[in-house]
């Protein structure tokens, strides 16, 4: 009788989780390293899964599993001010005048969490547009490893994971040479011969 019980806990348990929750978004934290002097605009930026018809709503995380999970702001703009703050946090000025924009669009935001953990992945395209003939300077889509996390954690631990795994996406952009040169102002002088 008591592995019954326990096995209808288990149970129980098993579809609780497979239910719809909301995962709270604390602010988000810039935290990296790459330091330049340059100036941007921040542009549009566009959550594909949702375009796509993939989720029904701008802030739910495609799961795996049964169930919805969402985040407490839309996913597009949530990135878009991720990636306004690491740019400020790399010393790129955000300004109209700029002679660039940066636009964006996540691809993919999926939370694997079949088994007895969560695998976050996550798959970002960004784009610098030349703001004085509109034209596509550069365009990368950047797909960090996923994210490991536990299953059975409080939904604010996971705030951390979200940002984690944008920043992650936002440091392979900052580190791409082409996206770099035209960000940045502070190109080194070429010595005249």
């Amino acid at each position: 009788m008591k592995k019954i019980c326990l096995l209808l806990m288990c149970l129980a348990v098993f579809l609780v989780s497979g239910c719809a929750g909301t995962l709270p978004v604390n602010s988000y934290e810039p935290q990296n390293i790459v330091r330049c002097q340059g100036k941007a605009s921040i542009d549009e930026f566009t959550y594909a899964p949702f375009e796509r018809g993939e989720v029904s709503e701008k802030n739910q995380i495609h799961n795996t599993a049964l169930g919805n999970i969402y985040i407490s702001t839309d996913v597009a703009q949530l990135v878009r001010r991720a990636t306004a703050l690491e740019l400020e946090k790399t010393g790129i000025a955000l300004t109209e005048d700029a002679p660039y924009a940066v636009e964006g669009e996540v691809t993919d935001f999926v939370i694997d969490d079949l088994g007895y953990s969560v695998d976050w992945e996550y798959a970002v395209t960004y784009s610098i547009r030349d703001k004085s003939t509109n034209a596509l300077a550069f365009q990368k889509t950047f797909r960090p490893e996923p994210v490991h996390s536990g299953k059975f954690g409080r939904p604010s631990d996971f705030s951390q994971t979200v940002s984690e795994i944008i920043l992650s996406g936002y440091n392979m952009f900052i580190h791409d040479q082409g996206a770099l040169n035209l960000l940045r102002t502070d190109q080194p002088e070429v010595a005249e011969q």
